[in-house]
């Protein structure tokens, strides 16, 4: 019996010692690799203390690996301050480079992570911020993501960032459609791609989701930003390169440079022809990365290294804007003050147009009961006499007896107007009722014009005023 207990007991432990302890680094065929040093390499390492991330298009043109091993031939290069990691695509592995036991023609990098996961994130977006890797979006398991990654360096993990909702990676041809703003701590993401190949699809059902935002890198938030314009989606779908530089996006067309400037929300142009074609020959294994309004690259093919000046102020001033903002309540505001003022001057119109009525109008004696001038009474003692024979007023009898019929047709119209208008106003404010004592209806010969009557509800108490 007490044998059973030793040899449990030696089973047990030899169990949790076969685990590998969180402080070593990983060991196995995938743990060491090693770059060929290049003038690109110490140059990049002797710049001022700038995190970048730099795409590697095909890690066997500079490096002895066998992609067999490490089951990828690509990946991205992240500074931090003088350090120098590498993340390969696809997986959570992360490298960095170790300076002390480097040789003078390479440079060597030993993994960090002890993560088993792969094929989870393929065409995520990589960046450094601070002092921390953060891993953004990428397809796996038969569907696109919004979900943020932090690299853990205490426990050589990947944990999840918690956001308030998901937003998904742009698509884009060539390069990343997203901009990481350093100095703000802002994410920019223009559009949006969704992929769900597990569920099936309409042919013509969009997958873009045209909604730009931005994630605040200290809160954790998104922030909508608005929808996103037509013009900056189909430059941002298919250029033939993408750049990140310190103030955007370049956007590479055969005979033209877009400038996705996401701080001023616009696009701005550059055509230049040899530059874009200069531009155009950079192939995806070669090595590239932004500072200070040149373009450095390297050829791992031939190991030439040099950069391409851009000036960004010979870029047009404004062409379109990436995102339109949908109005808000609070974008009108201004317009109450306005409301009100026009408010106001109406109601002061309305009792100066009042009083001139009470002005106009005769006093209220024995011989005068009603507010009508002699013009409007003749007009009226018409409409009364043909409404009585059960007959309409025509344009012309209304001329006749207003004394127009010698004036001009724009005369008449508008003599005629004013003098109906002018009745049924009065008539409304000496009954106290909004009402068109005057009427009008098409004429039954020709019905492009108007025939005249009287309300035929009123028609008594006109009888009664104007007697």
């Amino acid at each position: 019996m007490k044998i059973n207990h030793i040899s449990f007991l030696l089973f047990f432990l030899s169990f949790f010692a076969s685990f590998p302890s969180y402080s070593q680094l990983q060991i196995g065929p995938d743990s060491v690799f090693y770059i060929r040093s290049s003038p690109f390499f110490t140059d990049l390492l002797s710049k001022p203390t700038r995190s970048l991330s730099i795409e590697v298009g095909s890690l066997n043109q500079i490096s002895s690996i066998d992609p067999a091993i490490f089951k990828v031939n690509s990946g991205e290069f992240i500074k931090i301050d003088r350090s120098l990691f590498f993340h390969l695509h696809n997986t959570g592995k992360i490298y960095k480079y170790r300076p002390d036991s480097s040789k003078s023609d390479s440079l060597k990098f030993e993994r960090l992570d002890a993560t088993v996961n792969a094929n989870y994130n393929t065409g995520s977006y990589i960046f450094p911020l601070g002092d921390n890797i953060y891993e953004f979006g990428g397809y796996g398991f038969w569907k696109s993501n919004g979900i943020l990654r932090k690299y853990n360096f205490r426990d050589r993990e990947w944990d999840v960032v918690v956001l308030d909702q998901e937003v998904y990676m742009p698509a884009v041809s060539s390069g990343y459609g997203v901009w990481l703003n350093s100095s703000q701590n802002y994410l920019y993401v223009p559009y949006q791609r969704v992929i769900n190949d597990g569920v099936a699809r309409p042919k013509n059902e969009l997958s873009s989701l045209l909604t730009s935002y931005r994630l605040n890198l200290n809160t954790f938030h998104w922030e909508y930003l608005g929808r996103t314009n037509q013009d900056a989606l189909n430059i941002l779908q298919s250029p033939a390169k993408v750049f990140s530089i310190d103030k955007g996006l370049f956007a590479v067309y055969m005979s033209r440079i877009y400038w996705v400037d996401f701080e001023s929300n616009s696009i701005k142009v550059l055509v230049d022809p040899s530059l874009t074609q200069t531009l155009y020959r950079i192939q995806p294994y070669m090595l590239l990365y932004w500072d200070r309004k040149h373009l450095f690259r390297m050829n791992p093919s031939n190991g030439s290294y040099d950069s391409i000046y851009i000036d960004t102020t010979s870029f047009s001033s404004h062409t379109y804007e990436i995102w339109r903002k949908e109005a808000e309540f609070s974008d009108y505001i201004w317009i109450l003050p306005l409301l009100v003022f026009l408010f106001a001057v109406a109601y002061v119109q309305y009792k100066k147009k009042r009083k001139l009525l009470l002005n106009s109008s005769p006093v209220d004696t024995e011989e005068s009961k009603h507010p009508f001038v002699a013009t409007e009474i003749s007009l009226l003692d018409l409409l009364m006499a043909k409404q009585l024979q059960g007959l309409t007023v025509t344009i012309p009898e209304i001329n006749y007896v207003l004394g127009l019929k010698d004036k001009n047709q724009g005369m008449q119209k508008k003599v005629r107007s004013d003098i109906i208008n002018r009745i049924n106003e009065k008539y409304s404010f000496f009954s106290q009722e909004k009402v068109s004592l005057v009427q009008n209806i098409r004429s039954e010969t020709d019905k492009r014009f108007f025939e005249y009557h009287l309300n035929p509800e009123h028609l008594e108490r006109l009888r009664a005023l104007l007697s």
